[in-house]
């Protein structure tokens, strides 16, 4: 049965190892367009990779709890997990001005990268 806590560590580490990897290889596929267009693309990946490490370090962290108690911890990580991506997309577009479409493209790896990870390990 895989059901434990251990085992959602596992796959929220493994989730955002590969994740990393996308957007990395998703930056140096990006660096012709300049350097700022593969930071971006950098910066875009991880910003899904550490959001999706706040959900699963705030679903996981209290470890074994009631029921009632793991759906709210789901509830609020889901809503920590928004607000980093808002805030961090905010300071991507609007304060640090990166390009764009490196940034789009490195959030797109990242989240290809989630939907394969949980595919894998069915």
């Amino acid at each position: 049965m895989r059901n434990s806590i251990a085992h959602g560590w596992h796959m929220a580490l493994r989730t955002a190892l590969l994740q990393v990897g996308a957007s990395l290889v998703t930056a140096l596929a990006a660096t012709p367009w300049g350097w700022r267009a593969g930071a971006a693309a950098a910066i875009g990946g991880l910003i899904i990779a550490a959001g999706n490490g706040l959900f699963a370090l705030r679903l996981f962290g209290r470890g074994v709890v009631p029921a009632r108690s793991a759906l709210r911890s789901a509830y609020a990580a889901e809503a920590l997990k928004w607000f980093w991506l808002c805030a961090m997309l905010y300071l991507a577009i609007a304060v640090w001005k990166l390009p764009f479409p490196g940034l789009i493209a490195g959030i797109l790896a990242a989240q290809v990268a989630f939907w394969i990870a949980l595919i894998a390990t069915r």
